[in-house]
């Protein structure tokens, strides 16, 4: 996916490590003094073990239980109190103990049965060998609006699970069971919860597709937590209006995207480093939490539980439903009637939504007309447009300089994930073909802070040229490049004219090996 908006980072759902599963390890080489066995033992060799006890809260053993293990390439998924998926699964012997593969790779280990929920992680069993397997909690709740049970409501709920693992990890494992329903006075339960931090999830019926953040909680082990889930939130319409030249030619049911809170999304998005000092799963736990009381945690929270797509209707309309008052700026794009990847239009509108009044609680708020204004795409073929930009810590550089190479041109942010998420792939090319001296690479920044494409390059270690525009202030770049998401990378030949456009993945290298093959 191309990033428009940022993406949730961390609010993934998990277990607090610690809450849960108590496990001891010893170093041993070969695994010794353990019965515990494992479904692939044959990829094990002479990779170094870690004996790992289970144990209930009480400190009794939980023998012939399983354990899955999952590494970074691989995802569980939690399931009533079962587990799917995983890299390997263990079952403990009947002292309770299984026998660990350490290959100095991080993974997560995991156990879901009647008897509870635990999670961990390797590096840190290693340091602290103790985990307990805390029993399962339970959710009692109402869900109200402007006072109002809200009935019929979808809602689901998945792991913290920055509280619980590293970064590495964080995708890993997922929670997926069935949506529960709100009754006629609001009210929901969530039975078998895991006793941690959870993020609350509700469905709206505008459009009724994808769930959105309404709430984080924490639940106890073996207790009811009774939670109340309250919102102000009302129902807008509005309608698009097409720019002429867009006649017949936009696909609206292709629309991608929707209202997002009128904040510093950039700033909003941004995740501090935990200290090294916070070292065990419980001082992570409570640094996160403590954090989330921010200012700037609490502002995160507001962004995506404020994050609200819109129902589209053939004769133009939108509908958007339980949308909280406050100032708005609804952006977004569409494809063409062809069903081709380029974008053919794009909304970008700044909208305030006010306080219901008294008699007008249930009144929808019309926001009026939305334009749809069309947009230069800049497709292979066609010469690339020149413009200016900053090299960092060196003077402006014009991209007509750099005829006669073959240019690479990524636009990117510090910010974005997808854009993060291409690095690998952008150094495999510049491994491959940065000696060449027909090609060279550039990134520019669209970050609001010269200083924070800087450190991105130092950290990631990069070595091709890095260069700055400034923001989203380079207006004139974004229209005549069509660049509307990023990263948004292009190829540009000798003579000036584009080779290859929304590059991503290994085809970065494959178009840049073609090129170069000529």
């Amino acid at each position: 996916m191309m990033a428009q908006l940022p993406r949730l980072i961390g609010l993934n759902v998990t277990v607090a490590v610690g809450s849960f599963l108590v496990v001891t390890l010893e170093a041993s080489p070969q695994a010794t003094g353990s019965e515990g066995t494992s479904e692939s033992a044959a990829k094990v060799g002479k990779m170094p073990q870690w004996i790992i006890q289970v144990e209930t809260a009480n400190g009794k053993p939980l023998p012939k239980t399983t354990v899955v293990c999952i590494d970074p390439s691989t995802h569980a998924v939690l399931k009533g109190t079962t587990i799917q998926g995983g890299s390997e699964r263990f079952q403990t012997d009947v002292h309770g103990r299984f026998s660990l593969p350490w290959n100095g790779t991080n993974v997560a280990v995991m156990v879901a049965n009647d008897k509870g929920f635990s999670l961990a992680q390797g590096c840190d069993l290693i340091k602290s060998p103790a985990m307990v397997v805390r029993p399962w909690g339970r959710i009692e709740g109402r869900r109200i609006n402007r006072g109002q049970p809200v009935v019929g409501q979808r809602l689901k709920y998945g792991l913290a699970m920055r509280f619980l693992v590293s970064e590495e990890l964080q995708g890993t494992i997922s929670v997926a069971n069935e949506p529960v329903v709100t009754d006629s006075k609001g009210q929901f339960v969530f039975e078998f919860v895991p006793p941690v931090e959870i993020i609350l999830l509700g469905m709206r019926r505008h459009p009724e597709k994808e769930f959105t953040i309404l709430q984080l909680a924490e639940v106890e082990p073996g207790k009811t937590a009774q939670i109340e889930i309250a919102t102000q939130g009302g129902t807008v319409v509005g309608h698009f209006e097409l720019d002429p030249a867009l006649a017949g030619g936009i696909d609206l049911l292709s629309f991608d995207g929707g209202l997002a809170p009128d904040m510093d999304m950039k700033k909003a998005s941004l995740l501090p480093s935990i200290p090294k000092e916070f070292d065990t799963p419980e001082r992570r736990a409570k640094w996160w939490r403590d954090w989330y009381q921010t200012d700037a945690g609490r502002q995160r929270v507001e962004m995506y539980s404020r994050l609200y797509r819109i129902e589209i209707h053939a004769d133009n309309s939108f509908i958007a439903d339980l949308v909280e008052p406050g100032k708005y700026w609804m952006s977004g794009d569409f494809g063409d009637m062809e069903g081709s990847a380029k974008r053919a239009a794009v909304v970008s509108e700044h909208v305030e939504i006010p306080q219901p009044g008294k008699d007008g609680e249930n009144e929808p708020f019309d926001m009026g007309k939305a334009t749809v204004k069309a947009v230069v795409n800049l497709n292979t073929g066609d010469v690339a447009p020149d413009f200016s930009f900053k090299i960092l810590d060196g003077p402006p550089l014009k991209l007509s300089a750099l005829r006669g190479k073959y240019v690479l041109l990524d636009f990117r942010a510090t910010w974005a994930e997808p854009c993060i998420a291409e690095i690998p792939n952008l150094k495999a090319t510049h491994d491959a073909f940065g000696k060449d001296g027909r090609f060279v690479m550039v990134s520019l920044s669209v970050d609001s802070d010269q200083g924070a494409p800087r450190r991105f390059a130092r950290n990631q270690g990069i070595a091709w040229t890095e260069g700055f525009l400034g923001g989203w202030a380079w207006e004139e770049v974004k229209q005549s490049y069509g660049v509307y998401s990023i990263p948004a990378i292009f190829l540009i030949g000798p003579d000036g004219k584009v080779l290859a456009t929304d590059l991503r993945g290994p085809k970065i290298k494959e178009a840049v090996a073609a090129a170069l093959a000529h």
